[in-house]
């Protein structure tokens, strides 16, 4: 997964997922620091893998409210 396509991937699950978060970071003016450290903490799931892998998803939302629970 190219770094483009995995931050637009990881944006998409943050909006979906995690909708008031997203919204406060938007509002903040802080989504793209914060989506740049969640990319970071989700490298090693997106290295090789595409985003048709379903179980991606579910990993990747696992990584993100571990990260949101450590802020």
């Amino acid at each position: 997964m190219t770094d483009l396509l995995a931050y637009d991937y990881v944006r998409l699950v943050l909006e979906e997922e995690f909708l008031a978060t997203y919204l406060r970071f938007i509002n903040h003016g802080i989504l793209h620091y914060e989506l740049t450290n969640i990319l970071e903490v989700c490298a090693p799931l997106l290295k090789g893998l595409d985003e048709d892998d379903r179980y991606l998803k579910y990993e990747i939302v696992g990584t993100i409210a571990i990260y949101l629970e450590e802020e």
